[in-house]
């Protein structure tokens, strides 16, 4: 079972897409990501979980000068339910309304 992780170090462009070099050494491979792309070349903290050998999938990722941000996470289940919630609403409305008129 895969376990959260927090790292830092430095993004680097390399031929298979972006590196995490961290401090300690290692070098992790980091999903292609517009998120990603936009912090190569920056000191950054990344917190995800390792995906094969070297692979590091990013949960989040920031400045390390910065402080860590809020993680938002739209969860579909919540979304789903919503939008039933919604559809049944509109539908007793409508059948209230064409009841009436």
């Amino acid at each position: 079972m895969n376990s959260t992780t927090h790292l830092t170090g430095i993004v680097e462009r390399a031929a298979n897409g972006p590196v995490l070099r961290t401090d300690g050494g290692g070098t992790w491979e980091l999903d292609n990501t517009r998120q990603v792309r936009k912090l190569i070349g920056s000191r950054v903290e990344v917190v995800g979980e390792r995906s094969g050998f070297n692979g590091f999938v990013c949960e989040q990722i920031w400045p390390a000068d910065q402080p860590r941000p809020t993680a938002f996470k739209l969860r579909i289940e919540f979304l789903l339910a919503a939008a039933f919630v919604a559809y049944g609403l509109y539908a007793t409305v409508s059948a209230v309304v064409s009841a009436l008129g």
